[in-house]
């Protein structure tokens, strides 16, 4: 793992008219570093990573990216296809799969994505137009069987499982050949035999294709064993960052998980130690 970042993001404020979305947020991401960002439900999570991706455009701060080392890229006022174009890629919480195509043609259209014929060479048909349609399809198969879902090639998306399908909105990310991949809640709705199963996938794909991995995830259990760093957010703003143990013995963590007893605030969710917990409201 190298000491350069990836992503720094500096006093970011994000609003939506008058309410605080993200609060003077700071944090920093190293180049192949699996980093995670975890809170309770309405911590901003999400309004990160859309910001970090081009979906929002905060008012206050500044996100840099650095795909390439020496080569910095402001994100905020780019769009989003530009952003992938330079080497960031997601995955959503909620699967956006083209549930009519199949698993081969669903990670195509990422393939195809980076290409770069135009849209005069793809009328033409000419040699450079069938060399990147072998590639694309040389790249779908190489990425399928990264994945494990070379069998399920010519199966309909919507057929599949959920963790199946969860490995390919990842092999989908990778087609698009990112410097480092954003994952938003990537074990939502998977078993326990998924979960290890996207554990290591995760892991490998930092691992063999040097990869940076941010993820966002409610599953404790797996943030644990997978992050090597991580930030915490509460009400939009940062209140601890550290390794997982440190995480795990931060009091501010703690209570921004179970709640505050003198407040009688109520929150439903997983603590930093992996325990379901549902507070009563005061």
């Amino acid at each position: 793992m190298s000491d350069d970042n990836i992503f720094d993001v500096q006093n970011v404020t994000l609003r939506f008219g008058g309410v605080v979305s993200l609060n003077d947020v700071s944090l920093h991401q190293r180049r192949g570093e699996i980093l995670a960002v975890i809170g309770p439900n309405g911590a901003g999570k999400t309004s990160l990573f859309n910001s970090l991706t081009g979906v929002y455009k905060p008012q206050e701060g500044t996100i840099t990216f650095t795909g390439e080392p020496g080569n910095p890229v402001s994100v905020i006022g780019r769009k989003p296809h530009r952003l992938n174009g330079a080497g960031i890629a997601r995955t959503f919480q909620a699967s956006r799969m083209f549930s009519a195509l199949t698993t081969f043609e669903n990670v195509k259209i990422g393939a195809e994505s980076h290409r770069g014929l135009g849209a005069v060479g793809a009328m033409l048909g000419g040699p450079a137009t069938r060399r990147g349609e072998k590639e694309s399809d040389r790249r779908t198969i190489e990425l399928l069987d990264f994945v494990g879902l070379r069998d399920e090639a010519n199966t309909l998306s919507a057929s599949l499982s959920y963790g199946a399908r969860r490995r390919l909105e990842i092999a989908r990310g990778l087609a698009t050949n990112p410097k480092v991949l954003l994952l938003d809640e990537p074990a939502a709705g998977t078993n326990p035999a998924e979960k290890l199963d996207l554990t290591e996938l995760i892991r490998k794909v930092r691992d063999e294709m040097g990869v940076s991995i941010l993820l966002i995830e409610h599953d404790m259990k797996l943030v644990m064993s997978l992050a090597e760093r991580l930030y915490v957010l509460n009400f939009g703003s940062v209140i601890a960052e550290g390794t997982p143990d440190e995480i795990r013995a931060n009091e501010a963590v703690v209570e921004a998980y179970l709640g505050s007893s003198d407040t009688g605030t109520s929150q439903a969710t997983t603590s930093p130690d992996g325990v379901e917990v549902t507070d009563a409201q005061g």
